[in-house]
C-alpha cells in the first residue's frame, strides 16, 4: 500500500472532487452549513494523503484518503478541548477521511498512525459525530478519550437543518505510543519528508462483511469532515 501526500493541484482537485462523489452517492446526513468554508480550508490548506493499492499509481487510482494538519499549520476546529500545554506542530488534526473500497479507510487510518510516529507528534485530535449519530466506538477501541464534552458542531448541520453535536476525541500518550509501535511494524519504506510511505497490507486476503476487500463503491460511514466505508453513522 501506498499513501502518499499530494502535491499538485490536479491532485488536490480530484481528492475533493472523490470526497464529494462518496458523499452524494452514499447521502451522508449531512450537510456544510451555507456560510462555511471549513472544508475549502481543510481542503486548500491542510496535508493531503491519498491511498493507492499500488505504488506510484495515478491520482485517479486513489482509494481512499484523509486530511491532516497540526497546529502550527492553522488551528483546531474548534475551540476546545484546550491543547494550549502541547506545542502546537506536535498535534496532529486529522478529517475529510473517506474511502470508496471495502477495507481501504481501515488501511489509511493504519497509515496515519504511522505518519504520527515518524512526525514526532504527541497528540491526534478528531472531532466525532456524537449526536443524533455516534461515530465514536471505533476510535474508543483504538486508544482515543473524550476530552471534554460534546460542543455544538458550527460548520454541518442535518439534511434538515438540524445542530450536530461532535465529541472531541484525543489519542496521546502511552495509548499514542502504542498504537504507532504496532503499525510501524508494517513500514516497507518511506522517503526523507515522509511524504510517501509504503506500507504492508494487513488485510491482504481477508474480506469485509463477507465482501473481498478493495471492492469499488462500498457504503461510507461519515462523521463531521471523515467519510468512510464501514458504517453509516457521521466524524470530524
Amino acid at each position: 500500500m501506498e499513501l502518499r501526500l499530494l502535491s499538485t493541484e490536479t491532485e488536490r482537485r480530484i481528492f475533493a472532487a472523490r470526497t464529494e462523489q462518496i458523499r452524494a452517492k452514499h447521502g451522508v446526513g449531512f450537510k456544510e452549513r451555507s456560510r462555511s468554508r471549513l472544508a475549502r480550508i481543510h481542503l486548500t490548506f491542510g496535508n493531503l494523503y491519498a491511498l493507492f493499492e499500488n505504488d506510484g499509481e495515478p491520482a485517479e487510482k486513489m482509494i481512499a484518503g484523509l486530511v491532516m494538519h497540526d497546529l502550527e499549520m492553522f488551528p483546531q476546529t474548534c475551540p476546545r478541548p484546550d491543547l494550549s500545554h502541547l506545542p502546537p506542530r506536535s498535534v496532529l488534526e486529522v478529517s475529510e477521511l473517506w474511502s470508496r473500497a471495502v477495507g481501504a479507510g481501515a488501511l489509511a487510518r493504519a497509515g496515519a498512525a504511522i505518519l504520527a510516529g515518524l512526525l514526532d507528534a504527541r497528540a491526534i485530535l478528531a472531532y466525532l459525530g456524537v449526536k443524533p449519530f455516534d461515530g465514536t466506538p471505533f476510535y474508543r477501541a483504538t486508544g482515543f478519550v473524550n476530552a471534554g464534552e460534546p460542543v455544538e458542531y458550527p460548520y454541518l448541520e442535518t439534511l434538515k437543518g438540524e445542530a450536530i453535536w461532535a465529541q472531541p476525541m484525543i489519542l496521546e500518550g502511552e495509548s499514542l505510543a502504542k498504537l504507532t509501535r504496532v503499525f510501524s511494524q508494517l513500514i516497507i519504506e518511506t522517503n526523507e519528508d515522509h511524504s510517501v510511505l509504503r506500507f504492508r497490507n494487513f488485510l491482504k486476503g481477508k474480506s469485509a462483511g463477507g465482501r473481498p476487500a478493495f471492492v469499488d463503491d462500498a457504503a461510507p460511514m461519515v462523521e463531521p469532515r471523515m467519510v468512510h466505508e464501514e458504517t453509516a453513522a457521521p466524524m470530524q
